[in-house]
């Protein structure tokens, strides 16, 4: 499932950003493969001679492709089992006839400075995780492969589906003048939109309806501040978790926006088709003068400036605090707490809606990883073949997710995979085949996967405490079926920019976003409402207006 690594309480954040320095060669060099070039030539003729026709043949004889990749934080093995040596290597060994030599892995936080060195010193590996702007970057300088033929060619059909399921936004954004360059890490944006979670039972407690409206929320946060819903006689408890970043995946402040038609951090089309940055918009305003009113009045920890995600999600824990915004699968991070206290119900409630038009969760574009092949490698289309057999592994019908997901010692292997993606509605598609499996009773046509969460269900019925989690994300009242009530009722608002980090985002997005940060902060905390008037007018002379020029230029070649 997405983010497995948060409910197997090992979550990391790989999100890798580089600035190249890497230059052209000469005209050759520069021509992409295949096009007159003899060493080009050479390889596809290797590569087409040892290859096996279909996307999960294995290669006879067997075949050395290079990596490099980033070591998550806190990665754990097996006995025995290293990042070379582990399930997945194995398999890409024994089912595909191909080997796996790394040149070099590093942790995540030092893997753009030691990938600018392999660019600049000409090491890339036959294949390298990168990101969009690394991407655009290498192929403006001809260093990496057009995968389009080997894609049509080699690609499964699970693939080819998975990887379409965005609308086509994915692949496009690794296309260039109509040539694929990369295999996008394949994720869900809609996974990455908020629900409301609520402290069920201080509602039932006190009496108190599920928030629906804005107006809802304000009453219940106040209410889980003044009226003693732990029941300790102390007045230690908040309504509204808010983390110090404001934005991200717990206790952020997108949904709470989006109870404002506001949507921060994404690109939107305004009514002329023109498109627009969601942070400058007017309703952003009108959503930080409430923000600012519940801090005032006790609503919101007054310390939240200091707090991370994980200090707000310990309060949550220590049954401190009543709501917040985030992801479907946060509830995860409460499962320990859940384990201490029975008692203890979250429930994921749809966004509440500042007025009579439902909210609408915003959604940002999940892609933020590639898969490259370096220009020239032998063997461009074995990226393609190894990507084939991740998914196959991890979500085809011959899926072993106890084996390549999350083992039965509770070990993340997923993340030993060279290339990784998933559906982006494999979680929703998951729930609703669960729910029905429910209440049928027959769990028969479920895969392995939904299947463990049919079984983790089941225990908790049972009286199981540690299914709790995925009841509340896979079960009849869990988060995911709010995410489906938003994609079935039209109710995701996608972030219109799927393009490669323009020239202006590259050189002005740290300013703007701590601008953004400073200037939200400050409002929260009681700065003026002109303070958000100010900073539109410095968000567009400190280089947002050209961004804006940039991204409706990319719009217009989209046509």
């Amino acid at each position: 499932m997405e983010r497995n690594k948060a409910i197997a309480l090992c979550l990391t954040s790989a999100l890798l950003m580089l600035q190249l320095s890497a230059c052209s060669g000469g005209s050759e060099e520069s021509r992409p493969s295949g096009e007159g070039s003899p060493t080009a030539a050479s390889s596809a003729s290797a590569s087409a001679s040892n290859a096996a026709s279909g996307p999960l043949d294995a290669y006879d004889p067997p075949i050395e492709v290079t990596a490099v990749r980033p070591i998550a934080e806190g990665m754990k093995f097996n006995e025995g089992d290293a990042i070379d040596n582990n399930v997945w290597s194995r398999a890409y060994e024994s089912e595909l006839g191909i080997k796996v030599k790394y040149l070099w892995t590093t942790p995540a936080a030092q893997y753009d400075q030691k990938l600018n060195i392999a660019i600049a010193s000409d090491e890339l590996p036959d294949i390298a995780p990168v990101s969009a702007a690394q991407l655009k970057r290498l192929v403006e300088d001809g260093q990496v492969e057009d995968l389009s033929a080997r894609y049509d060619q080699y690609a499964s059909e699970q693939t080819k589906r998975i990887l379409a399921e965005d609308g086509g936004n994915a692949l496009k954004s690794a296309t260039f003048d109509g040539k694929l360059y990369a295999l996008p890490k394949m994720s869900s944006g809609q996974g990455q939109s908020h629900v409301l979670w609520a402290r069920k039972d201080w509602l039932d407690k006190l009496g108190l309806p599920e928030p629906k409206t804005m107006d809802d929320l304000v009453k219940t946060a106040e209410a889980f501040v003044k009226q003693d819903p732990d029941g300790n006689g102390k007045p230690d408890t908040y309504g509204l978790g808010l983390n110090k970043d404001l934005f991200g995946f717990y206790a952020a402040l997108e949904g709470f926006f989006n109870g404002y038609h506001a949507y921060p951090n994404i690109w939107l089309k305004d009514a002329s088709g023109k498109l627009v940055y969601g942070s400058v918009q007017p309703e952003v305003k009108t959503a930080l003068a409430k923000l600012q009113e519940m801090y005032k009045t006790g609503l919101i920890d007054r310390e939240y400036g200091t707090k991370d995600a994980s200090k707000v999600s310990e309060a949550a824990s220590a049954g401190k605090l009543g709501l917040f915004y985030g992801y479907f699968w946060n509830v995860g991070w409460q499962q320990d707490a859940k384990n201490a206290n029975p008692g203890m119900e979250w429930k994921a409630l749809p966004l509440p809606s500042a007025d009579g038009q439902p909210a609408k969760a915003q959604v940002p574009f999940a892609i933020g990883t590639y898969y490259v092949v370096k220009k020239g490698a032998a063997h461009p289309e074995a990226a393609v073949k190894l990507l084939n057999l991740d998914l196959e592994k991890l979500w085809g019908a011959t899926a072993e997710p106890d084996v390549y997901n999350i083992d039965k010692n509770g070990v993340a292997v997923f993340d030993y995979a060279l290339l990784y993606g998933e559906a982006p509605r494999k979680n929703l598609d998951a729930h609703e085949h669960v729910v029905k499996a429910l209440e049928s009773g027959d769990p028969s046509g479920l895969n392995a996967e939904e299947k463990g969460y049919y079984d983790n269900i089941a225990a908790y019925k049972g009286g199981d405490s540690k299914g709790w989690g995925t009841e509340r994300m896979y079960g009849p009242e869990g988060s995911l079926g709010v995410l489906d009530g938003y994609a079935k009722a039209g109710l995701f608002q996608d972030d219109a920019y799927f393009g490669a980090p323009t020239q202006g985002m590259t050189d002005n997005n740290a300013t703007l976003q701590k601008l953004q940060l400073e200037t939200f902060t400050r409002i929260v905390m009681g700065g003026s409402a002109a303070d958000f008037d100010k900073f539109v007018s410095q968000w567009d002379s400190l280089g947002g207006k050209t961004i804006t020029d940039e991204v409706n230029a990319w719009q217009s070649s989209q046509k």
